[in-house]
C-alpha cells in the first residue's frame, strides 16, 4: 500500500512539474515583443498607380466597346 502511495505522490509531483514548466513557457511567450520594420518602398513608382495610364485604359475600353456595338448595328 506505501508503494502506491509512493507512486501516486511521484505521479502528483511530475505533473506538477509538468504544469508549471508548460505555464511559465506560456508566459515567456507572452513576453517577448517583437520590433517588425519593413521597408518596400523600392524607389520607383508602380505602372498601374499612375493617371495616365488609367485615362489610356479607359480610353482603349470604349474604343472596343464602341466598335462591338457599331459593328453588329450595320444593315
Amino acid at each position: 500500500m506505501k508503494q502506491l502511495q509512493n507512486i501516486s505522490t511521484t505521479f502528483k509531483k511530475s505533473l506538477l512539474l509538468i504544469t508549471l514548466l508548460f505555464s511559465q513557457s506560456l508566459i515567456w511567450a507572452q513576453d517577448k515583443t517583437v520590433d517588425v520594420n519593413l521597408n518596400v518602398d523600392k524607389g520607383g513608382s508602380d505602372w498601374y498607380a499612375e493617371p495616365w495610364i488609367l485615362v489610356v485604359g479607359a480610353a482603349v475600353f470604349i474604343i472596343i466597346i464602341v466598335a462591338l456595338v457599331r459593328g453588329k448595328s450595320s444593315n
